[in-house]
């Protein structure tokens, strides 16, 4: 064993406790034959952690099971002391630093195993939602017709101005300028049609009416938001079964009150639901 202080250098004699110059505990500093509490490996006295599991060493005798009532060591395996009943067990700094030690490999090794398994992909399921109510369902309707009626308007005035013109003055003014406003009015006519068909596929199945009303369409085969193409779908045909004269539209209300998820002849041909956007939860039917 050194005979020098391993911080200030100052030499000591034999079992010298505490160093006189700069108070460092020889007793803890210099352990003679230092060893590895988790591999047994032993050191010279200069060494500190043990290079194999990096565990800082300790004096061998605290590898030895101790009565916790009398400090008796036993290495016969005995787990209770035959002169006063104590616990034989490690010293409470080995025993944590070995569960420290097992719960830092067992971290690993569910680490390890979650690099070298492959993650199964998540994926969304039918969910069972409830029926949204009426009442939300005609609002939003009510918003985006005023919507729709509102982006028509600026077509209908070019072609109102157009036909007026073609029909009460028998061409008189039909000229390029015209022609323009008759051409631009077709292409207006883009925006209400593409709103009314892709309504129900904007951001998380939300129209803007029923984003004011707190509602959405959800795709009821995997459970995802509405998307534009099944917008389209669900709208066509509600377009062509609203068309049909006398019964079409009234079928669909009918559908809405008859049907328990209130789903419409649309809604069950385009594989859709309306539901509240509350009970849709990060994928998860109520």
């Amino acid at each position: 064993m050194s005979n020098k202080c391993p911080k200030c250098l100052n030499a000591f004699t034999q079992k010298t406790k505490f160093c006189k110059v700069c108070g460092c505990n020889l007793e803890q500093e210099l352990i003679e034959t230092p060893t590895c509490p988790k591999c047994n490996t032993t050191y010279s006295s200069d060494v500190k952690f043990c290079i194999n599991d990096g565990i800082k060493l300790v004096h061998p005798d605290k590898l030895i099971p101790e009565c916790s009532v009398c400090k008796k060591k036993y290495t016969n395996g005995a787990k209770f002391c035959p002169l006063d009943g104590g616990a034989i067990k490690l010293d409470d700094d080995i025993l944590k630093m070995k569960v420290n030690d097992t719960q830092k490999e067992n971290k690993d090794s569910k680490i390890q195993e979650n690099i070298s398994t492959p993650q199964q992909p998540i994926t969304n399921g039918p969910r069972k939602y409830d029926k949204a109510p009426n009442g939300k369902r005609f609002l939003a309707y009510l918003l985006d017709t005023m919507i729709i009626i509102g982006l028509y308007l600026p077509s209908l005035y070019l072609l109102y101005d157009f036909y007026y013109r073609f029909l009460y003055y028998h061409y008189a003014d039909y000229d390029y300028q015209f022609q323009g406003k008759f051409l631009f009015g077709l292409v207006l006519l883009i925006f209400p049609i593409g709103y009314a068909l892709i309504k129900d596929g904007i951001g998380e199945g939300q129209s803007y009416g029923k984003r004011a009303l707190d509602l959405m369409v959800v795709n009821v085969s995997d459970n995802r938001p509405c998307t534009k193409p099944n917008s389209m779908g669900r709208n066509l045909v509600f377009s062509i079964i609203g068309g049909i004269p006398y019964v079409g539209a009234l079928l669909e209300i009918i559908m809405v009150f008859a049907n328990p998820e209130g789903r419409k002849l649309s809604d069950l041909i385009a594989g859709t639901q309306v539901i509240e956007k509350n009970s849709y939860q990060n994928g998860q039917g109520v």
